[in-house]
Parts: C-alpha cells; structure tokens; sequence
C-alpha cells in the first residue's frame, strides 16, 4: 500500500521523482507595475475603476480613465484594492487554476455519478434507491481532486495573464 502511494506521488509530481525542486518566479519588485499597464483601482465606497497607469508621483499614482480628459492622481495611501492586469507567477498561475480546476471537477464528477448510476454500473441489486446521493457525491469528489492536481499542474507550467492583486502600503 505504501508503495502504491509512493509511485502514484512521485508519477503525479515529476520533479519530487527527479529529485529536482520546483522553480518559483517571484518578481523582485512588489509593485510590479509598468508605465501602460491597465489598473483596477477602488477606493473605500466606490466601485472599481479600471484606468491606464501613466507614472508616479511621490505617492500618487497618475492614471488615464475613459471618458475623462485629465490625468487622475491617486493616492495609494486612499485605495481599498489595487489590482493590475499582468503575468501571473507560478505561484498564483497554480493557485488560479488549480481552483477553477477543482469547480470543473465537481460538475464532471457529478455527471460521471450520475451517469454511471443512470446505466446501471455502479448498482447492486439490494441497493436502496437513495444510493444515486451516495454514488454522485463519491465521484464529486474524485472529480474535485482530479480537476484540482491537473488544474494547479497546468496553472503551475503556464500561468497566463490576469488580474493579479498587489498588497497596498500603510501608512
């Protein structure tokens, strides 16, 4: 049984079988905005704005917002959330993934009970007919743990762009 559970790890994480550990890209810089970047920004009782970010100055962030013919500076002391749209890490590719991965299982796993209860594939021939809860919510789970490794090793190999959110400074 140990043995079982030793290969199975080591063929779902290829590196651990390697010996190899897992290159993390963290940016160096926590900011990690750039001059034409697109923003979400919210203050406290708003809603999100999303605006292009121009510069810096000293701690106002000067931002380009559609339908607006100034610049609007920002404070980054008065925002609530501030998110910018960029390429993910590793790490929050993983994460993202490995969650969207994990709700898609649930479904597929759903489905797959049901279906296998609707053919008659997993009934026994003394089963109750409440036995469909059980055998739908038994693949559920296979489905939740199937879409959140293969989610989180896709995520982790490509991350892709999305809306990252930065922690803010306090004063």
């Amino acid at each position: 049984m140990r043995f079982a559970v030793l290969a199975g790890v080591m063929a779902l994480v290829p590196c651990s079988a390697l010996g190899q550990a897992l290159p993390l890209d963290v940016s160096p810089d926590p900011s990690r905005i750039l001059s034409g970047d697109s923003l979400r920004v919210k203050l406290p009782f708003s809603p999100a704005v999303k605006a292009v970010f121009l510069g810096w100055e000293a701690d106002r962030m000067q931002l380009q917002v559609d339908g607006m013919t100034q610049v609007w500076p920002v404070s980054v002391y008065d925002l609530s959330r501030l998110e910018v749209r960029t390429e993910r890490t590793r790490r929050e590719g993983l994460r993202h993934y490995a969650v969207i991965g994990a709700a898609t299982g649930l479904f597929v796993g759903a489905a797959i009970g049901l279906g296998l209860h609707a053919a008659g594939v997993t009934d026994h021939a003394s089963a109750p007919p409440e036995q469909i809860v059980t055998t739908t919510l038994q693949w559920s789970g296979f489905g939740i743990i199937g879409g959140f490794l293969t989610g989180g090793y896709l995520g982790g190999r490509s991350p892709g762009t999305g809306w990252v959110s930065l922690a803010l400074p306090t004063r």
